[in-house]
């Protein structure tokens, strides 16, 4: 008995601590040469840490924070897009979490201020939206969207981004589901322990 009670909780400890899924921030580093951009068209979009942005024409690239155009107020690399261009963030494994990221405008290629508006669409049905107004400079835009299938971007003048910070969310399941499922296998061993006692 005391055997099984040990298999039961050992089960029970990976099953709790696997159900915390990492968060990931997408930062376009060591992408783009030094002091350069590298395109980014439907064909060939971006992927990092199994996300990826794809755009809905030839116009955006990964900006080394070296290279003669910048992302006032940002130093690192950043991934840029026109004011006619949708950029779209999608994560291979299904659902993700969105928790921030940096957005602002992408100068020289436009003049500040420009609006951002970011979609999120549901993986249960629905979308979430959000408009940041007046950008100038890079600025955090903190989300904490959950469930989410996809998510796009759109400016009024040439926007970019950096620092998303993403979290998988579909093959984790939820804390609770994990101590129900637990909890039934502490049940079902109870039940097979007790059986063999009464047959012995």
């Amino acid at each position: 008995m005391a055997r099984t009670l040990r298999f039961v909780a050992a089960i029970s400890i990976i099953l709790v601590s696997a159900s915390a899924a990492q968060a990931v921030t997408l930062t376009f580093e060591n992408f783009a040469p030094a002091g350069s951009v590298v395109n980014i068209n439907p064909a060939s979009p971006y992927t990092e840490a199994g996300f990826t942005v794809s755009v809905s024409n030839p116009l955006a690239a990964v900006v080394d924070s070296a290279a003669a155009t910048n992302m006032p107020g940002n130093l690192t690399d950043f991934f840029a897009f026109d004011t006619s261009n949708t950029a779209t963030l999608t994560f291979t494994g299904g659902a993700f979490d969105l928790a921030s990221l940096l957005i602002g405008p992408y100068v020289p290629a436009t003049t500040p201020p420009i609006n951002m508006t970011i979609i999120g669409t549901l993986a249960g049905g629905g979308t979430l939206t959000a408009t940041f107004t007046g950008l100038t400079t890079a600025t955090t835009a903190n989300l904490n969207w959950v469930g989410l299938q996809n998510v796009r971007f759109n400016n009024t003048g040439a926007g970019a981004l950096d620092d998303i910070v993403v979290t998988p969310s579909t093959a984790v399941p939820e804390v609770e589901s994990l101590r129900l499922l637990a909890l039934g296998l502490f049940s079902i061993i109870v039940a097979g322990t007790r059986q063999r006692g009464r047959q012995a």
